[in-house]
């Protein structure tokens, strides 16, 4: 199954990631970060993680105003001071990774 491992979570993948409110203003411009909708929370997250080597998108989802999911894990934005987010691992869903899981074997 050496295949498989490809379209397994990247468990190994470092997600840690912090963003200022101006960077977010410069790199995101639709995006007021002192008024987060949660498209621009998934926004956030998912311009942090490209950011970083190594990283696929298997699969993303909007969830609230302060969290959203990104290959079956729950990160949350939180304030990191008045004017930067940190991100933060809140959980997984063994059901949504599984659904990831077979969404890539079936392409």
């Amino acid at each position: 199954m050496p295949d498989e491992q490809c379209c397994v979570m990247q468990n190994d993948f470092d997600y840690s990631a912090s963003i200022s409110f101006m960077d977010v203003r410069e790199n995101l411009p639709s995006v007021d970060p002192e008024n987060l909708s949660p498209q621009d929370v998934l926004d956030i997250l998912l311009h942090l993680f490209r950011q970083k080597p190594g990283f696929l998108d298997l699969g993303h989802e909007m969830n609230n105003r302060e969290t959203g999911w990104v290959n079956g894990y729950l990160f949350r934005l939180k304030h990191d001071g008045p004017e930067a987010f940190l991100v933060e691992t809140v959980g997984s869903s063994v059901d949504k990774m599984a659904a990831l899981r077979q969404q890539q074997q079936q392409q």
